[in-house]
């Protein structure tokens, strides 16, 4: 049995598509592919699937990892890339297919692009990263003061026409940082902020 990396965008329209829902896309997606996809046993079979980082609602992505499995006869992994790309929706490009004898291993973290629409200048707006930046987290027991300032790295930043673009490494796993915290942070400097996740780090 062999374990399927396959690694794909989620832009445009599917940003509006909740991780549920993806989910769901593409155990339709597979089923119409094909493959010697391995299913799970049971009243109600469906295909074993994990993505290696959800991706939160209004989130754009040119780097998810999905990782199935495949029954003992395998298709060269360019025949998967090319089935998968065949039955796939705007805005999911499958770019890499690799097949392993392990499970994907946790993700490390995460390269953002953060685009902010903001009236502030480049320098001001920088400025903001430099110290603390408390903000409230939530869980379903409790509010918690955090500040996340030390869990953003790599940062640097560019003016754009409507704003300012910020490129970072946030965290995941046991620290996982979603980039909606910066934006709470900055509140009303800015006026919205489009994500998009440029690279996954094991």
């Amino acid at each position: 049995m062999k374990y399927v990396f396959a690694t794909f965008t989620k832009t445009g329209n599917l940003r509006y598509i909740s991780h549920l829902d993806l989910q769901r896309a593409f155990t339709r997606l597979l089923l119409r592919t094909g493959l010697p996809i391995k299913f799970s046993e049971g009243f109600n079979p469906h295909p074993k699937l994990m993505f290696a980082q959800p991706l939160s609602l209004f989130q754009e992505s040119v780097c998810e990892v999905a990782e199935f499995r495949f029954e003992d006869e395998c298709p060269a992994e360019e025949e998967t890339l090319a089935r998968l790309q065949a039955q796939s929706p705007e805005g999911m490009t499958f770019t890499k297919v690799e097949y392993s004898e392990k499970k994907l291993p946790p993700c490390k973290a995460a390269e953002y692009t953060l685009t902010f629409e903001t009236g502030l200048d480049l320098e001001t707006f920088q400025a903001l990263f430099a110290g603390e930046m408390p903000v409230v987290k939530k869980t379903k027991t409790r509010e918690t003061t955090v500040d996340i300032a030390p869990l953003i790295t790599e940062k640097s930043f560019a003016k754009t026409e409507t704003g300012v673009a910020l490129r970072c490494v946030l965290p995941c796993g046991n620290e996982y940082l979603n980039p909606s915290y910066i934006e709470q942070f900055l509140g009303d400097k800015v006026t919205d902020m489009r994500v998009m996740r440029e690279k996954l780090m094991f």
